[in-house]
């Protein structure tokens, strides 16, 4: 599925392997770009192609830029809180899969519209499956990159 993933900003790489905490060493990169929007969709491009704590990183470094307040900074601040959904799975964490989507929920149900994503109740309705189910997104530590949920962002390209 992620080599078919559309890239939103091809001219920033990915990095050598995706980081979980206790299986690799935390990453040197900062994982944003160079305005606010450049790092929203980067960090779509890390969550889609299974880079869950860079993603974290690419929008918390857009939510600081959004002054943490605001309804692009629920929306943010809830695709962070979906992004460590994607940690907790591989860390097999059915406890903080649950927490974050549950988290997640509640910011997106606030936000009023899409804000550049092409279904912001389209992907409400995926984390809650995520939320209901926890088990079926845990996977495994050992390998680099693991792609952990069935479905993935889309943003507008307007």
């Amino acid at each position: 599925m992620a080599e078919d993933t559309a890239r939103y900003e091809p001219a920033l790489p990915f990095p050598p392997y995706a980081y979980v905490p206790g299986l690799f060493s935390r990453p040197e990169a900062a994982f944003e770009g160079n305005t606010p929007e450049q790092s929203f969709r980067y960090g779509v491009d890390l969550f889609n192609h299974g880079f869950y704590w860079e993603a974290h990183e690419a929008w918390e470094s857009a939510w600081i830029a959004h002054g943490r307040a605001g309804e692009q900074a629920d929306l943010l601040k809830g695709l962070i809180h979906l992004a460590a959904c994607g940690v907790k799975a591989r860390q097999r964490s059915l406890h903080g899969i649950e927490a974050h989507a549950g988290k997640a929920i509640v910011l997106f149900e606030n936000v009023g519209e899409d804000l550049g994503m092409t279904s912001l109740r389209s992907l409400t309705e995926q984390v809650k499956k995520v939320r209901e189910t926890p088990s079926r997104y845990l996977r495994e530590l050992q390998e680099n990159v693991v792609i952990v949920f069935d479905f993935r962002i889309e943003l507008s390209r307007g």
